[in-house]
């Protein structure tokens, strides 16, 4: 069982991700914004994150940038709704 935290503003999208995770046997900690997240990750730390870009305060790859330097072993998967690559 991993931890994940599910790092997304839109909370159906967030509920659907951490129901399908837990329905997988992971525990799951939901965070609505960057600050959350961060907060989170001084408690403990995940076994990979789940990340959209679009966040309301820090967009998601200022977020990674900052896990990546602290930590290069979190498994990360970007989500995002944005049409570019």
């Amino acid at each position: 069982m991993a931890l994940i935290y599910v790092v997304e503003d839109d909370k159906n999208i967030s509920e659907i991700e951490s129901f399908a995770l837990k329905n997988a046997g992971h525990q799951i900690v939901e965070c609505a914004c960057a600050k959350e997240f961060h907060k989170q990750v001084q408690e403990r730390i995940p076994d990979m994150v789940l990340l959209d870009i679009m966040l309301p305060d820090i967009d998601g790859f200022e977020v990674c940038r900052n896990i990546r330097a602290t930590d290069k072993k979190i498994g990360i998967i970007m989500l995002t709704a944005r049409s570019q690559e």
